[in-house]
């Protein structure tokens, strides 16, 4: 097992086909190169759910295909976190991924690089009123929380969007979300968090609910 190493795609595949072959049950998370999460339920062995951030079925395989490089890491079958995810976003029984992954399509689902690769733009209300919001704070002064009640925060607010799976997207940033010494850093992280989720409404208003708690 290689998590945490960088890998090309054809790598991380591989080691998709060998948690498979022994059995695991758990959910591999892939951060890709592009900063963007993949999440691969598993179940003994069969793979049951797949994501690439909140789109499922071709479009998440047609974005699979399209990964670089990435890292990985794995986590095994915690009741309430993983057996949640899995059962939450259970996909057909008959899945198979890896021959859908090998299919050309006829037709790239995302051919025209829609919304997950360009955002609409915000709205004049949204253009006005939340970049505001949403602006980087002053790099000066450290944010009013830290350490685990920041990831805390960070966690329940993004459950607002994302569910349960907030959990485990989050975990990939605790160590940032802990440490952070500045407003500035907790916005950067803060930013990349928002970024798994679809609608940029909503990211703008996680981004400002958290910013405000920082702030105050």
């Amino acid at each position: 097992m290689r998590e945490h190493e960088h890998l090309s795609y054809d790598e991380l595949i591989e080691e998709l086909r060998i948690l498979v072959r022994d059995k695991h049950t758990g959910i591999m998370f892939i951060r890709t190169e592009s900063d963007h999460s993949v999440r691969i339920g598993l179940a003994q062995g069969r793979i049951v759910s797949y994501n690439y951030r909140m789109h499922r079925g071709p479009k998440a395989i047609s974005l699979i295909r399209r990964i670089q490089s990435g890292e990985y890491a794995f986590t095994e079958e915690v009741p309430g976190i993983v057996s949640g995810i899995i059962s939450g976003e259970a996909q057909a029984s008959d899945i198979d991924f890896f021959a859908e992954l090998a299919a050309i399509p006829d037709r790239d689902v995302f051919a025209d690089q829609d919304v997950f690769f360009a955002p609409p733009p915000a709205s004049a209300h949204m253009q006005g009123t939340a970049a505001a919001e949403v602006s980087p704070p002053s790099a000066s002064g450290g944010p009013q929380i830290g350490g685990g009640e920041l990831f805390e925060t960070v966690v329940r607010e993004l459950t607002r969007y994302l569910g349960p799976v907030a959990r485990v997207v989050a975990t990939e940033y605790e160590q940032e979300l802990r440490s952070a010494a500045s407003r500035e850093q907790v916005h950067t992280i803060v930013s990349h968090l928002a970024q798994e989720i679809d609608d940029s409404q909503q990211a703008g208003e996680f981004k400002t609910r958290i910013l405000g708690l920082v702030a105050s």
